[in-house]
């Protein structure tokens, strides 16, 4: 049973989160899309937040099975919007039902590495999630949300929702089940395979519903030669670029990035509506907080957007 905060109303959208983090990761993104139409479902994907874990390795296909089953229950297929480790679910989702979407947007998405890391990577095999029970961290849970609150409270970060919600699992992670499920989830990522009939890079050409890809200029943690990757597979894959953001914090250029997931949103949502995979075309989005007044574009400070409803699917 997976559980979902709401906000909006019109087209559904399904939201997955980042590893480790939970649906308000969505807080600063979903408001933007509800003002667009849309009805935004953000997730708390399998072991995380209001979440309970499956008895079974959080591999993709694990944590793919119960969105499946989430987008089929809603009266019209959604579009799924994933970041990084939910980016990866959304394309396994696509891949396994695409009948039940209407299509994928994929923020710096976690796809498996092929270079000469590989072999590192692979002995997490050897890895038992169980271990990261072993970590005492239950009596520290007040120091560690004093932590979190002073790094989410720091000025350059007010705009950045996305960063402030990853602040918090500093003091989520005094919850053995969560670390438990991060380092599943991790583990299972990092098994993702690379080649092979199996891997997703084999199967990415696979796709049938409109695909759009979004890549974060500062990233340092995907590849950017993820990019040339998607192309050779998939050419006819958009793929968008925010050159001013990162993968986790990004500041006043939060807003750049929320621009351009909305833009990415209504670039797949119209190819669905004249039936392609995409035009396989490569933009990059401008930079609003490159504007003279870095705060005018990022917008005035705000409490974080609540959301107008909650369910358990």
């Amino acid at each position: 049973m997976l559980h979902y905060e709401e906000w909006g109303e019109g087209d559904p959208v399904i939201a997955l989160h980042p590893l480790a983090l939970e649906s308000s990761a969505f807080a600063g993104v979903a408001p933007a899309l509800a003002s667009h139409g849309l009805r935004t479902l953000a997730v708390d994907l399998p072991g995380f937040g209001r979440s309970p874990a499956p008895d079974a390795p959080l591999t993709p296909e694990c944590l793919a099975a119960p969105v499946s089953s989430l987008a089929r229950s809603l009266e019209r297929p959604p579009l799924l919007v994933g970041m990084s480790l939910g980016g990866r679910i959304a394309l396994e989702v696509a891949l396994q039902d695409p009948s039940a979407v209407r299509g994928v947007v994929m923020v710096a998405p976690f796809m498996p590495w092929r270079s000469r890391w590989r072999r590192g990577i692979e002995l997490m095999r050897y890895v038992d999630p169980g271990w990261a029970e072993w970590l005492a961290l239950e009596r520290a849970w007040p120091v560690l949300q004093r932590l979190a609150n002073a790094i989410e409270s720091r000025p350059n970060l007010e705009h950045d929702w996305l960063a402030r919600a990853a602040a918090r699992c500093i003091y989520y992670s005094s919850c053995p089940a969560t670390r438990v499920a991060f380092l599943s989830a991790t583990r299972g990522m990092a098994l993702d395979p690379a080649t092979g009939p199996e891997s997703v890079w084999e199967r990415l050409a696979n796709v049938g519903v409109p695909t759009t890809f979004l890549w974060a200029g500062r990233d340092a943690m995907i590849p950017r030669s993820h990019m040339d990757d998607v192309d050779a597979v998939l050419p006819a894959a958009d793929q968008l670029e925010v050159p001013c953001a990162a993968h986790f914090v990004s500041g006043v250029h939060f807003a750049c990035m929320r621009h351009a997931i909305t833009l990415a949103v209504r670039r797949t949502l119209e190819s669905e509506r004249t039936g392609s995979i995409g035009e396989g075309t490569r933009t990059l989005t401008p930079c609003l907080a490159g504007l003279e007044d870095a705060q005018q574009a990022a917008g005035p400070p705000a409490p974080e957007p609540a959301a107008t409803a909650r369910g358990e699917a």
